[in-house]
């Protein structure tokens, strides 16, 4: 289960050096490389380049970027075909804190509620079948701020993670609780992030930072490491340790207080098949990782790198504090935030239910559209989609979307999108 977009460049200008991250070099990989693999046409980026090598057993994907104006031959919705959630009205449509949602075989839609502890079931019109589980502590019931996410297991069964429990419960589809997974303390690994095919599970932990000097402020980048565990939450494997995302930290004689940086450079970590994603939006690169820690596949598409200027940041801050009793307040707690080199190349990423990779653009000051550019599986470009405005996408499936939407009140929906690939 994830922008560097501008205006829209020339030819020349998509094989200048600035776009990362091999600029002026894809025309001659492309026209030279031999024994490379070459996509194009319907199922190979309508036209777009990819070039697939091998470095050392690494299999490397190195794509074209698409051009701005451009959208693949694959269609949304004008609007949504199932929308879940009331303003007020019957208590079971009152959505608040949706972690997740996913969709079944038979057409059902679950949503984790986090506000209330439950995983809300609804048919495929949207109307409340039941709900599963509910607030407490016994089989199959979740804790405070869970469930949290909401995700397939392997056996037609279906996971859902209490974060700050460090724990997860399963149930099949039909709701029948399977049994409740808690990472062990010993493993020192306190997050689930998701199941492998053969019911492994991929966790990580955040590593501890230390305070600085009382009244100094920092950009700080703590690390996360990462496992596989097995079925009963012990160690398979370490993976090793990977760089996390990015924290504005303000330090204080009662420790320090983080803040989420601006412009920040992300980590990103998900299941792509048989192989574990570990990988930041530092540049364009996704790089997949065997279940032996060993990488295994890069994919690479072309980017232009954009700093971001003190206005943008100005900006930037408005926006994140204008709900705030005291924005003003607010903005000068932060006002000598320091400036990242480089805006992110992208702002998330996630694998639909086909395996396809979904990378969505980090939108730049100016940029109104929400385009997400999406790869085969084997991670060859096929070009740009775009998603409907204040859209959250949780899962997207052979042919829907599915994901989360918060009005102006901040009231929350559920919404199902159908998604035709049969354009390309």
């Amino acid at each position: 289960m994830y922008n560097g977009r501008g205006g829209a460049p020339s030819a020349e200008s998509v094989r200048a050096s600035r776009y990362f991250p091999f600029g002026r070099a894809l025309a001659s990989l492309v026209a030279g490389l031999i024994g490379s693999a070459c996509a194009g046409g319907p199922d190979g980026g309508g036209g777009l380049r990819s070039v697939v090598r091998d470095s050392a057993g690494v299999t490397i994907v190195e794509n074209e970027r698409p051009p701005l104006d451009s959208r693949v031959e694959w269609r949304v919705g004008t609007a949504a075909a199932v929308t879940i959630g009331t303003v007020e009205g019957d208590p079971a449509y009152e959505l608040f804190r949706v972690g997740g949602a996913l969709r079944t075989s038979d057409g059902r839609i679950i949503a984790s509620n986090a506000g209330s502890g439950e995983l809300r079931v609804f048919d495929s019109h949207g109307v409340h079948l039941e709900s599963w589980g509910g607030r407490g502590d016994g089989p199959g019931e979740f804790g405070v701020m869970a469930p949290l996410g909401l995700q397939p297991w392997p056996g037609d069964s279906l996971m859902a993670r209490e974060p700050f429990q460090s724990r997860l419960s399963i149930f099949s589809t039909d709701g029948t609780f399977g049994r409740t997974l808690r990472l062990q303390p010993q493993s020192g690994y306190q997050t689930v992030v998701g199941p492998l095919p053969d019911g492994r599970i991929l966790a990580r932990t955040l590593t501890s930072y230390e305070s600085g000097t009382p009244g100094t402020s920092e950009l700080t980048r703590p690390d996360l490491e990462y496992g596989i565990l097995e079925a009963d939450g012990s160690v398979h494997r370490d993976l090793g340790v990977f760089p996390g995302s990015e924290l504005y930290v303000v330090n204080t004689s009662e420790g320090a207080r983080p803040r989420r940086a601006a412009f920040e450079r992300s980590a990103f970590d998900f299941v792509w098949g048989d192989l574990v994603v570990l990988t930041t939006n530092d540049r364009y690169e996704i790089r997949a990782y065997r279940t032996d820690g060993l990488l295994a596949r890069i994919v690479r598409r072309a980017h232009e790198i954009r700093a971001p200027t003190r206005a943008d940041l100005r900006d930037y801050l408005a926006r994140q504090y204008s709900g705030e009793p005291d924005p003003d307040a607010m903005l000068d707690a932060v006002a000598d935030i320091p400036l990242v080199e480089a805006f992110p190349a992208f702002d998330r990423a996630l694998v639909d239910r086909l395996g396809y990779l979904w990378v969505e653009e980090y939108r730049l000051p100016g940029d109104v559209d929400r385009l997400w550019t999406v790869f085969d599986p084997e991670g060859r470009v096929l070009g740009l989609l775009e998603m409907p405005g204040s859209f959250s996408v949780r899962e997207i499936g052979a042919d829907y979307i599915l994901g989360t939407r918060e009005d102006a009140l901040g009231i929350e929906y559920v919404e199902y999108w159908s998604l035709d690939r049969s354009g390309s």
